[in-house]
């Protein structure tokens, strides 16, 4: 499997919102490539899986210190880095990216073994490959799943973008993970695209609303497309999410 780091941390993300990890402590488990190109995203260097020659893995828990190991990773040196950064007190095992549907059997693999030894899954996708997300969809126990807004620019056809994400929403659900969506805005994110965002997952999964990295959204405006969600969604089933690992200044 092509990996870009292993390193241990908290869940930064997901806010109050029900199947959210936040605040919850995890192994996270990076791997390389993604299919979108979205013009902020903050792994931008892994988008090629064969471009990336190595990954970096924690040395010991919470330090910061890594080594490196050439690509692509074997099962075993990765299930062995993982174990070795267990504190015992790790909620779930977070597979982000990247994307890590697009290594559909690498992930299955890795899920598996750690189920076996006793880990949750917690699954961090685009969804843009609901058939991907399908494959591996019983072996998730928590998944937060992203709604790509117009201003991501991740694909020439974001409308039908979207619908997949949703579609990935839908088979996680029916599989049975507690999952959440995503939406990470901007200032010029359109209220009628979040109203129709709303009216997609009404009655399927909570929604954390995100601002872009670094912020450049007003306040006053984050709260309008809250209202809108919430109106539509339910007052119980919209939340707001910050990337709070950064403020903390930690992986």
């Amino acid at each position: 499997m092509f990996l870009a780091e292993i390193f241990n941390s908290w869940q930064g993300e997901g806010g109050s919102i029900e199947g959210s990890a936040f605040g919850r402590r995890q192994i996270f488990v990076r791997f390389a490539g993604c299919d979108l190109r979205c013009i902020w995203c903050d792994s931008a260097g892994y988008i090629l899986a064969s471009n990336v020659p190595r990954w970096r893995y924690e040395v010991k828990p919470f330090t910061g210190k890594f080594e490196y190991k050439p690509n692509p990773a074997k099962l075993e040196e990765v299930v062995d880095v993982i174990l070795k950064l267990d504190t015992g007190d790790i909620h779930s095992i977070s597979y982000t990216g990247g994307e890590p549907t697009l290594q559909t059997k690498n992930l299955y693999a890795l899920m598996e073994r750690m189920h076996d030894l006793g880990f949750k899954n917690f699954l961090e996708t685009n969804g843009s490959r609901p058939e991907r997300v399908e494959e591996v969809a019983h072996l998730v126990d928590y998944a937060s799943v992203d709604i790509k807004d117009e201003t991501a620019k991740a694909s020439k056809n974001w409308r039908e973008l979207v619908l997949r994400e949703v579609e990935s929403i839908r088979i996680l659900k029916k599989a049975g993970a507690k999952t959440y969506a995503k939406l990470v805005v901007t200032k010029d994110t359109k209220e009628e695209n979040v109203r129709w965002y709303a009216e997609l997952l009404k009655n399927l999964a909570p929604l954390a609303i995100q601002p872009k990295e670094p912020i450049d959204i007003s306040q006053h405006q984050l709260m309008k497309l809250y209202n809108i969600a919430a109106k539509i969604m339910g007052r119980e089933n919209v939340g707001l999410s910050f990337q709070v690992h950064k403020y903390l200044n930690v992986l």
